[in-house]
């Protein structure tokens, strides 16, 4: 099997062949070395072969452009070892033939390496050339026969030319394939465009060979052609015979006769080399102004041979401007960071690898001017405001009047004292200090706006003056409530506190016991809820929160009381339910519920069937006592039911979970019917599958 060839080594060949006999010149390999470098990020992507594509398409196509475009941009690019022919259907009936040999599936369709993979339909082009670029790639990975085909063609004038191929076989073992080589215009000269008006590229005229081929190991096979073009017609009446010099592209292939697939793939241009193309298109647009600084410049130009160009650039504030950049592939230029307010002068003068140029026009454009950024504005807090909440965050309003993006830096003082640079080159209009502000106090601040070049604009230094301190509200909404009995001994004391200045902290000392004058147990509490532990049943506690805020302002709340249970209630057990694990949608099933109580207290029960309805409540029953309950499930499907006991007095179990599956009901009555169903069960399993049965 052929081994795997740099690409680097493959681009020079297909190179070779785009142009005359002898296209090897070392601008030529630069500049292939200079596209895979750009193109593969370096990675050395390597290819068994040159890869065919046969694109099968009609003029009357209306999706058929976007593949042609697409096409074109691969091969005008030299990404790939790659040459493609259109298979214009509609009007060459050997083109119709192919298309047919191929099996097309609906226009249009991309066959590359004779179907190994096949692409159909186009979205735009830019879809089908990244979806034509994966086939390429995905083809020149393949594992191939180490066949090398060779192509020579003379130019005779009139339409005809001699047509020498050869095929070598560097296996061990012999080969049978078929040959062809098909006879191409560079450029459709007999009216075949597509729906967009573009003339089709490298259009199929008729084959120059199109035969099997059998070559022993190490082998040659060889055979020669004068193909005239007087001599062959698309089948509707047209002859060849107008076909010219410098438009001509002869791509051969070779299939193995395995599965078809091209194993090898060469192309031959007929015709002196054309230069470039005038580059055109300038952006910037000629003459334009009020161009921003770090604009890229950009142009259009192709080759009307294909030819993969570079173009030296010429930039500068001269009419006669310098080369700052040659032998760029690509159409487009970055200059770096341009001065403002300037005029520029720049050309293209595009290469093609033969070394044949054509220099563009002298076109200039003038960058825009740059103002500062607009003075920060509209402080809030408002300038010279009092009464400030601790903990404001500051904010303020700023643009740029030449729309530039516009970061700050954040001075922050008080008490008129030197401003500290708390935060800078942040893009957000607010700033929030990273501790509570100082109550009765005067603050200072002002903004540095900055744009992305480096001009500021200084904003003025603004102040406010903090608010007043006020003790912590009065402690409140105790819970237990004052007064209350038969308070449970292990219980969470909770209460309302807060502060009314905004963002200013609150400490708690909570005092409790069974004096009523309850000791300090707890101090410098930030919640609002205590735990006092398991209290002693039948007992009257007595309790009391002294509020503090952050600057030691106090503030204590009544004392309150309340008395614990006499004797302590414990939950019921988690209720076991028995019942059935499935049933059918409408009918009435029952369940049983029962759960033990410590307490012996009796029980009730509370259960959710999990399908959206009411839940049930049952009445109270002695503790261990079976209790049967019904519900009816209305439609197919899984539900969850959960119940939990609760006690007289009021304590809960925690859940317990039963699964109820309600299936689908299936029923067929009538006799032949059901026959009928069961044979077509037993004989489309998925259907079993489909309705369940599985």
């Amino acid at each position: 099997m052929k081994k795997i060839l740099p690409l680097l080594v493959i681009g020079i060949l297909i190179l070779s062949g785009f142009g005359a006999v002898a296209l090897n010149s070392d601008n030529e390999k630069l500049i292939f070395e200079k596209i895979e470098n750009e193109k593969n990020g370096d990675k050395g992507n390597e290819f068994t072969h040159t890869i065919l594509g046969e694109f099968g398409t009609a003029t009357w196509c209306g999706h058929c452009w976007k593949a042609h475009g697409a096409l074109k941009n691969i091969y005008a690019g030299g990404w790939h070892p790659f040459y493609y022919v259109s298979l214009v259907d509609d009007v060459n009936v050997h083109s119709e033939n192919r298309v047919d040999e191929l099996v097309i599936s609906g226009y249009p369709t991309v066959w590359f390496d004779g179907g190994y993979k096949k692409d159909v339909g186009a979205a735009s082009v830019e879809s089908a050339q990244a979806l034509y670029n994966t086939s390429i790639v995905s083809c020149g990975e393949r594992e191939v026969y180490d066949i090398d085909i060779d192509l020579d063609v003379t130019w005779n004038g009139n339409a005809e030319m001699d047509i020498d191929v050869s095929v070598d076989n560097n296996e061990d073992s012999s080969y049978s394939g078929h040959l062809h080589v098909y006879v191409s215009e560079i450029q459709s000269s007999m009216g075949w465009e597509d729906t967009s008006g573009v003339p089709y590229t490298f259009p199929f005229l008729d084959y120059a060979f199109n035969e099997d081929i059998s070559i022993s190991s190490g082998g040659t096979w060889q055979d020669s052609i004068t193909w005239d073009g007087h001599n062959y017609n698309n089948g509707y009446g047209d002859d060849f015979g107008d076909i010219t010099y410098g438009n001509i592209m002869v791509i051969g292939a070779v299939f193995d006769s395995e599965e078809e697939y091209v194993d090898d793939a060469t192309g031959y241009r007929v015709g002196d080399n054309a230069a470039p193309y005038t580059p055109s298109d300038p952006d910037p647009e000629d003459g334009d102004t009020d161009i921003i600084v770090e604009t890229d410049i950009s142009w259009t130009c192709t080759d009307p041979d294909f030819d993969v160009l570079s173009f030296d650039i010429y930039l500068g504030e001269s009419s006669n401007p310098p080369l700052v950049a040659s032998d760029i592939v690509g159409t487009s230029y970055n200059p770096g960071l341009l001065d403002f307010n300037t005029k520029y002068y720049w050309k293209i003068v595009a290469n093609d690898p033969q070394g044949a140029s054509t220099s563009g026009p002298i076109w200039d454009f003038t960058t825009r001017d740059n103002d500062p950024p607009n003075s920060p504005s509209d402080p809030n807090p408002a300038d010279e405001e009092t009464g400030v909440p601790i903990n404001t965050c500051i904010s303020w309003t700023c643009d740029d009047p030449d729309g530039d993006d516009v970061t700050y830096d954040v001075y922050f003082g008080k008490n008129g004292e030197n401003l500290i640079l708390v935060s800078s080159n942040q893009s957000s209009t607010n700033y929030c200090p990273e501790e509570l502000l100082e109550f009765e106090t005067r603050y200072d601040w002002k903004i540095i706006a900055w744009d992305v070049y480096g001009f500021s604009t200084v904003g003025s230094t603004w102040y406010f003056i903090t608010e007043k301190n006020i003790p912590p509200n009065t402690p409140s909404e105790p819970n237990p409530q004052d007064g209350e009995i038969d308070v449970p001994i292990i219980k969470l004391l909770r209460w309302t506190g807060g502060d009314q200045n905004q963002g200013d902290k609150v400490y708690y000392d909570v005092y409790f016991g069974i004096s009523s004058s309850p000791p300090l147990v707890a101090e410098d509490l930030l919640q609002n809820a205590y735990d006092p532990g398991t209290m002693e049943v039948d007992t009257t506690y007595y309790w009391q929160i002294v509020s503090e805020d952050s600057s030691g302002a106090t503030t204590a709340g009544p004392i309150w009381h309340f008395t614990t249970e006499a004797e302590p209630n414990q939950p019921p057990t988690s209720p076991d339910i028995d019942g059935p694990s499935q049933g059918s949608a409408g009918t009435e099933l029952s369940w049983t519920f029962h759960s033990d109580d410590p307490d012996e207290n009796d029980i009730k029960y509370i259960i959710d069937w999990g399908d959206g309805k009411n839940s049930t409540e049952t009445d109270y029953y002695p503790a261990c006592t079976p209790v049967e309950v019904c519900h009816i499930y209305a439609e197919e499907g899984t539900y969850i039911i959960t119940a939990t006991a609760e006690d007289i007095k009021g304590s809960k179990s925690d859940e317990s979970t039963f699964e109820i599956t309600i299936p689908r009901t299936r029923t067929v009555h009538h006799p032949i019917l059901l026959r009928v169903y069961e044979k077509l069960l037993n004989m489309f399993p998925i259907i079993r599958n489909l309705f369940g049965l599985e």
